[in-house]
């Protein structure tokens, strides 16, 4: 077996945090090539090019010769320090080298997502005027025209690179050059240009527009030591092994993804392997075999209940088994005393049990993680214990786009120290305070809006000096708009959304957000909002999961017949499952007495980004939710 060895050293926990020191590389490509010339021929990327192709791996060396080639090309076609170059593309080695690339050149990247619409992708690139775009296909590129102005003054100075082997389709303005990829990166590997690498740790890196869930996205601009403080804070604080494989498929275009799923991995010599259909994760697990999987609560939301749908649904000696490895998995956490981190069998019948039932759970990952985190949302604490107890050690994380994103997370502080319903000991070189004055409920006076304080503060909002005050209290201190509380200890949980909140007309103050995430762990639930200001009590909008909500009342004796829309506008039904929800999920500790929903709509209607409930990072556009069913709220008045 090949040694198991870490790429760095953990970083000393005193060490200063203003900007790079010793060998600390000073841009994301200077990172890059560093792991180039330590990890050459290691695999660096694997992928699958085509439906029904097998995966192909690029190694470090390769890649890095990729990226400089991209470099050269960008800076020979007229792309300078300074500029943007904007990508609409999956993650893919290509969204890679270009981020790399452009980074090399002293240029920054701004990601959007391909499913967007496209008048959001025309107002990303009115406000960032970019240099150059990247398009993922000529279904993009096409939509792109269509949202485009058709004066070529409005489109990128330097033209756009297609992706693909299709022709372009519908063209850009008269002047506006498209560059075939294959012809991009031939002609950089040509070229003789001798750049100057840029050298700026405090140099714009890239420009991430958040999700807008109301106005206009805004444009997060984070410079160089905003995501490598981020990076080299965590490196070898988790058990990363150069070699290890990971499962890629956290969009880059956000900043979990792109620092921690790419940069971060390509720091410790990680084989970064991309997952190529987001709805067969699981399948494309067994065959990587990955060892780190970073992933959304939605994503380990399903995992607990598929896994514990099929649990009760086993008989006989299969059922007496899954009830003896639960007992015995329970027996040796509370023993061995640690929250979040994976605790191996011990003794013969516990081995026994978890070799029966436990480790075919984590062969549905390929049965090698070693750990995992979740981010972006809040993790249950029911479902991080299962994770737990299915073996995997699970940490969660905290963070925003303009914090590059880490504030806190479970498990960097090393094995026992994290705690579940909290988001973990603040990162190495950031301090957060409690602004208790952004929150005046009585009952919980220690609680507050979190302020950020750190390296890890982005610039500001790009072009928009106004919102920029609004959050930024002084250069490297941000105003979160989330609630939360420091334990005594140094753990940090979240409570909620300042804005978010919402008080009942009894007084009382509701943060809806965990209690949202809560009632997604019923599987009949794929998507829920609580809201209720200014009423006597609070009421749910939810889109169930048609098919075992069908199921469950067939077994319940209550009418499921005709359409989905039907069936969700039926009495019986909302009333059967408000029943459920109260009985199963709206319980103490989670809930209290005035939580409670009172009243429920059902929505047959997934919510997503093409009927615009959703933002691109999949959260919730409440406004244009609430506004879908005004009628149906207006009766609860």
């Amino acid at each position: 077996m090949a040694e198991l060895k870490m790429a760095w050293e953990r970083q000393p926990d005193d060490r200063q945090w203003d900007g790079p020191e010793g060998e600390d590389p000073r841009t994301l490509y200077q990172m890059l090539m560093t792991s180039v010339s330590r990890f050459g021929d290691e695999p660096c990327f694997g992928y699958i090019p085509g439906e029904g192709m097998s995966r192909i791996h690029l190694d470090y060396n390769t890649f890095g010769e990729l990226s400089t080639s991209v470099a050269k090309r960008l800076n020979d076609i007229g792309v300078e320090k300074g500029d943007r170059v904007a990508l609409i593309l999956d993650n893919s080695v290509q969204w890679a080298a270009l981020s790399y690339g452009a980074n090399a050149i002293g240029a920054a990247y701004t990601a959007m997502y391909t499913h967007q619409h496209g008048s959001e992708w025309a107002y990303i690139l009115a406000d960032s005027t970019p240099a150059l775009i990247a398009v993922a296909n000529t279904t993009v590129l096409d939509k792109l025209v269509d949202n485009l102005p058709a004066e070529a003054s409005a489109w990128p100075k330097c033209g756009v690179i297609l992706l693909g082997d299709e022709e372009a389709n519908k063209i850009p303005p008269k002047g506006i050059e498209i560059h075939s990829w294959t012809d991009f990166v031939a002609k950089g590997r040509e070229s003789e240009n001798d750049f100057d690498i840029a050298d700026d740790p405090f140099a714009l890196n890239t420009l991430i527009y958040t999700s807008g869930t109301t106005g206009n996205p805004k444009g997060v601009m984070l410079t160089n030591w905003n995501t490598l403080s981020n990076i080299l804070c965590v490196q070898s604080a988790f058990k990363i092994y150069v070699g290890d494989k990971n499962a890629a498929f956290l969009p880059w275009a956000h900043s979990f993804g792109s620092t921690f799923d790419l940069h971060w991995m390509i720091r410790c010599g990680v084989h970064i392997n991309l997952i190529s259909d987001l709805t067969r994760i699981a399948d494309e697990c067994i065959e990587i075999k990955p060892a780190v999987l970073l992933a959304v609560p939605r994503v380990w939301n399903k995992f607990y209940d598929r896994v514990n749908s099929q649990f009760e649904a086993a008989t006989g000696v299969k059922k007496f088994l899954i009830g003896k490895a639960k007992k015995s998995a329970a027996k040796r956490i509370a023993k061995a005393d640690v929250e979040c981190d994976a605790v191996p069998a011990k003794g013969v019948f516990d081995k026994l049990y978890d070799k029966l039932v436990w480790s075919k759970v984590r062969a549905r990952f390929g049965g090698n993680i070693r750990f995992c985190m979740s981010g972006a949302a809040a993790l249950s604490p029911d479902v991080a214990e299962f994770i737990q107890m299915v073996g995997f050690s699970c940490y969660e994380g905290y963070g925003l786009t303009e914090t590059s994103p880490l504030v806190s997370a479970n498990g960097w502080s090393g094995p026992g120290t994290s705690k579940l319903r909290c988001v973990g000991r603040v990162a190495n070189g950031v301090k957060v305070t409690i602004d208790t004055d952004a929150w005046d409920d009585p009952d919980r006076p220690d609680e507050g809006e979190i302020i950020v304080h750190g390296p890890n503060v982005m610039l500001g909002y790009w072009n928009n000096e106004k919102a920029t005050k609004e959050v930024i209290v002084e250069p490297g201190v941000f105003r979160t708009g989330d609630l939360g509380k420091l334990t005594q200890d140094g753990f940090l949980a979240i409570t909620g959304r300042v804005k978010s909140q919402f008080k009942l007309e009894n007084g009382k103050y509701v943060s809806p957000a965990p209690l949202e995430e809560n009632l997604k762990l019923s599987p009949l639930v794929e998507q829920a909002v609580l809201d209720g200001r200014n009423m006597l009590r609070t009421y749910l909008v939810v889109h169930p999961n048609m098919d075992a909500l069908k199921s469950a009342m067939s077994n319940a004796g209550v009418d499921s017949s005709g359409s989905n829309a039907e069936i969700c506008a039926r009495k019986t039904t909302k009333d059967w499952l408000l029943a459920e929800l109260k009985a199963n999920n709206m319980k103490s500790p989670v809930w209290k007495g005035y939580e409670v929903a009172a009243n429920l709509i059902l929505d047959h209607e997934e919510w997503t980004t093409d009927n615009d409930m959703l933002t691109p990072s999949m959260k919730v556009k409440l406004r244009n939710l609430l506004k879908h069913h005004e009628g149906a709220i207006a009766e609860f008045s």
